[in-house]
């Protein structure tokens, strides 16, 4: 989850006057480290007394793990007893593990339904003996090792876009490369599919329940399935495959689509960036600024400034000589979002960047606009009064009256303190319109 998302949910849970709400999260504790967001907010919401129940989801028992097969199995449980002892054994009691050792066992032919006795068999032995992964992850990666390679391509492309993708984006994705192999067939499959089309070979992963197809989109049944299918590209190949994958949506996509797919293009291209040559850096960054706005456009701030401080990273000192606007917006607009982020001293580094390189008075306008409500939100009033007292003096307005004492501020805020208190709340609301 974002941060944007736990600042929605820590201010729904938090209000106090919302007293017919409640809110289910659930998270991996081991993913979940001393110093992640998460654990700031929940400490935020106890230290406000808001009632938080924690149900710390472990492994199922032994028992529970018998229970289950017999169920699946349709057999008594002291039938099942022995068989159970193993997976059990092997899996620790994870129930999603233990899902996939019965899978695997059945795809490699290990576990079968006699028609003869109409009843489970396994050779106890063999499966005592038998290797074991170390987690899920790898477990699932060997799982689609078993997957025709054009189907391993496709579900390797998804993976780089994330947990869900667009069959429009898979298509683009597809347009050029490699994977259209066929491998050898699997036990128990029945489809003969064509292997060029590597996007109807997805249905070999769908069946399997690595994959599920929702109208027009691919979706990883699960998030470590997703990790199984990245971890296939050797590691000094994924930036390679991002920027190749980025550049094939842009060149194909329809200019009438681009706006649509843009965050799609430019975290591709951002992830690729070490191998983006020099001479596409400012066309990245141009795709960053957009990106950055179109973020910006949505209220989503801090994905805003990331954009736009990867457009950023893409400049070099002398870039302000050759690309003067794009480096006076990327540092401009990058302000804004770390204002609105509340992150106020890189708000400081960027106005300051674009006050020093800034060719003309104009070009600073939109900076100090952003310096000023920066200082203001910090309560340095002060500091931000001088700063637009000198910005409107050098656009020519007349300024007859110097900056009020602190003193007399605090008067006047005490005065509208005691005018309030003494307004009721309807004839607040009755008050005429400010002009």
């Amino acid at each position: 989850v974002d941060e944007l998302s736990l600042q929605l949910i820590s201010a729904l849970i938090a209000d106090t006057e919302n007293n017919n709400f409640l809110f289910i999260g659930s998270y991996r504790d081991n993913e979940v480290h001393s110093s992640h967001p998460l654990r700031a907010y929940l400490s935020e919401l106890k230290r406000k007394e808001i009632d938080i129940t924690e149900i710390n989801i472990g492994c199922i028992s032994k028992e529970d793990v018998n229970s289950l097969i017999s169920d699946i199995f349709g057999m008594p449980q002291h039938l099942t007893r022995s068989f159970s002892d193993i997976v059990y054994k092997k899996t620790g009691g994870n129930a999603f593990f233990v899902i996939l050792f019965l899978q695997s066992l059945w795809d490699e032919g290990s576990l079968l339904f006699s028609l003869d006795s109409n009843t489970w068999k396994w050779d106890t032995d063999a499966l005592d003996s038998r290797e074991m992964f170390d987690d899920v992850g790898l477990l699932m990666a060997e799982k689609i090792r078993q997957l025709p390679l054009g189907c391993q391509h496709a579900m390797k492309m998804i993976a780089c876009v994330g947990s869900k993708c667009d069959e429009l984006i898979l298509r683009l994705c597809m347009r050029e490369g490699d994977g259209s192999q066929e491998g050898p067939s699997t036990k128990r499959r029945k489809h003969n599919i064509d292997g060029n089309d590597q996007l109807l070979m997805l249905d070999f992963a769908v069946e399997e329940g690595l994959l599920k197809k929702d109208d027009r989109s691919y979706i990883f049944a699960h998030d470590q399935i997703q990790h199984a299918a990245y971890s296939l590209i050797p590691e000094n190949e994924q930036g390679r495959l991002h920027k190749h994958i980025g550049n094939l949506i842009l060149k194909h996509i329809p200019d009438n689509r681009v706006n649509d797919v843009l965050f799609i293009v430019v975290d591709q291209l951002n992830r690729g960036v070490s191998f983006i040559e020099e001479d596409e850096r400012m066309e990245l960054a141009m795709l960053n600024l957009k990106a950055g706005e179109k973020a910006m456009s949505l209220a989503t701030f801090l994905i805003s400034a990331s954009y736009l401080k990867a457009g950023i990273s893409m400049l070099c000192e002398n870039q302000w000589e050759k690309h003067y606007d794009l480096c006076l917006q990327l540092y401009s607009l990058y302000a804004e979002a770390e204002y609105c982020n509340g992150r106020f001293q890189d708000v400081g580094l960027a106005t300051g960047f674009v006050l020093n390189k800034a060719k003309s008075f104009e070009d600073k306008h939109r900076v100090f606009a952003t310096l000023i409500k920066s200082l203001a939100a910090q309560n340095k009033t002060q500091e931000a009064m001088h700063i637009g007292f000198t910005v409107v003096t050098k656009l020519g307005v007349e300024r007859n009256f110097s900056l009020p004492d602190k003193s007399v501020i605090m008067k006047e805020i005490m005065e509208i303190k005691m005018a309030l208190a003494k307004t009721t709340e309807a004839e607040l609301l009755n008050f005429p319109e400010m002009k």
